[in-house]
C-alpha cells in the first residue's frame, strides 16, 4: 500500500514539474519564459472560451451595456493570466463568477420587464412620422447630423421620410421607413387600352 502510494506521488510530482515547466507553475514566482507565455495564452484563451460559452454570453450577437462590462471585465482577468500576474487557476475562477453573475442578471431581465427596464434603460422615441422629437434627442446626444448619418445608412435620403427613429437600449439608433402607399395618378383609354397610372408615395 505504501509503495503504491509512494509510486502514485512520483507520478503526481512527474506531472506537476511537466506543467510547471510548460506554464510557469499555477501563479508563477520567476519571470516566465517565451514559452510558457504562449502556453498560458493557448490555456487561457480555451478557459475564457469555455466560460463565456457555458455562460450563453451574448458578446458577439448583441451588445448591451452589461455584455460590454462584461467583455471589458473578462479582457483584464484572462490578460493577468496570461501574463504571470494572476494564477490560472483563480483566473478560470473568477472568470467563472463574473460570467455567473452576468448570467444571473440577464435571466432576470429576460422574466421581469420591470428589471430589464432597470438594467438595460428603454428605447427612446425620437422620430416620428418625419416629425423630431427634439427634447429626446438632445437628452439622447443624438444631433441633426447623426440622425442624418443614421438615415442614409439606412437608404432613406431625407429625415422627413422616416416613419419611427428609435435610440434603442444598445445605444444604436433604429430607423423605420414610412410605407408605401399607391397613389392613383392617371386613369384613360387609349385606343381601345385602358391606361392606368399609378404612384406608390410615403405614407
Amino acid at each position: 500500500m505504501i509503495v503504491a502510494m509512494l509510486s502514485l506521488w512520483s507520478e503526481l510530482t512527474v506531472v506537476s514539474d511537466f506543467v510547471s515547466e510548460i506554464f510557469g507553475g499555477d501563479y508563477p514566482v520567476d519571470p516566465l519564459k517565451l514559452h510558457q507565455i504562449a502556453a498560458r495564452a493557448a490555456a487561457v484563451y480555451l478557459i475564457g472560451l469555455a466560460v463565456v460559452r457555458l455562460g450563453k454570453s451574448r458578446l458577439i450577437g448583441r451588445v448591451t451595456s452589461l455584455d460590454v462590462l462584461l467583455g471589458f471585465i473578462l479582457g483584464s482577468l484572462l490578460s493577468r493570466g496570461i501574463t504571470g500576474h494572476a494564477s490560472i487557476s483563480g483566473t478560470a475562477l473568477s472568470s467563472a463568477v463574473i460570467v455567473l453573475v452576468h448570467w444571473l442578471l440577464t435571466l432576470g431581465a429576460c422574466q421581469s420587464h420591470f428589471f430589464g427596464r432597470l438594467l438595460k434603460g428603454n428605447a427612446v422615441l425620437l422620430v416620428k412620422d418625419g416629425e423630431q422629437d427634439k427634447a429626446a434627442m438632445q437628452n439622447c446626444h443624438i444631433s441633426q447630423h447623426d440622425l442624418e448619418e443614421e438615415a442614409r445608412l439606412k437608404s432613406i435620403e431625407d429625415v422627413k421620410d422616416i416613419h419611427l427613429a428609435y435610440k434603442e437600449r444598445n445605444g444604436e439608433v433604429s430607423v423605420l421607413k414610412g410605407k408605401k402607399s399607391p397613389h392613383l395618378v392617371e386613369v384613360g383609354v387609349r385606343e381601345g387600352v385602358q391606361k392606368i397610372v399609378i404612384e406608390l408615395q410615403n405614407g
